[in-house]
């Protein structure tokens, strides 16, 4: 059995591992070397765990952290090559290309959301799945809605409320509906 400390830093790894690989190839680094830098941010993340109480924010730390490994490796690596004019040793270079593969994983992300709205939406009456279009994707106002529903606005604020609980009720959140809405 695992100790509390290691299922710690494992749930931190779990939870940030796409985040900083992303982040360390869009430096130019290799996947060899971007992985070998995060395992190397996680060596010091055991050897130091004591300290990371004393940190705010875990996602930015491990970010930082990071970012000085690569520059680190970076800095190794041309010392041996002359640098061109105009870089400084100090900033490594970044790239930002969107991939294939981070294409189709935001696509997939959208397909699940999507799913679930459907979902939600089908759970709802066509008053309550019209009210939601006009509340949320064309952000008017209760007293418009009313009017263009011929409810009172009281009726709309109601209408509006039962939508919401029922779609809690279904499991997907508004935040989540909003999102998907605006895109």
């Amino acid at each position: 059995m695992e100790r509390p400390e290691c299922d710690e830093i494992n749930f931190l790894y779990k939870a940030h591992i796409r985040e900083l690989f992303a982040y360390a190839r869009h430096f130019g680094f290799s996947k060899e070397v971007a992985m070998d830098a995060i395992h190397d941010v996680f060596c010091r993340v055991i050897a130091q765990k004591e300290q990371l109480s004393e940190i705010r924010n875990v996602r930015a730390y491990l970010l930082q952290s990071l970012k000085n490994r690569l520059l680190n490796i970076y800095k190794s690596e041309v010392s041996t090559v002359e640098l061109p004019t105009g870089n400084d040793s100090d900033e490594l270079p970044f790239t930002l290309e969107v991939t294939i593969e981070d294409v189709m994983i935001q696509q997939e992300e959208d397909e699940k959301i999507r799913r679930k709205v459907e979902k939600l939406l089908q759970s709802l009456t066509d008053r309550q799945r019209e009210i939601i279009y006009l509340r949320y994707m064309q952000e008017l106002e209760y007293e418009e809605i009313a009017k263009i529903m011929n409810i009172t606005e009281p009726a709309c604020r109601k209408l509006v409320h039962k939508a919401i609980a029922k779609m809690r009720e279904v499991g997907v959140t508004v935040i989540l509906l909003c999102l998907y809405l605006n895109f």
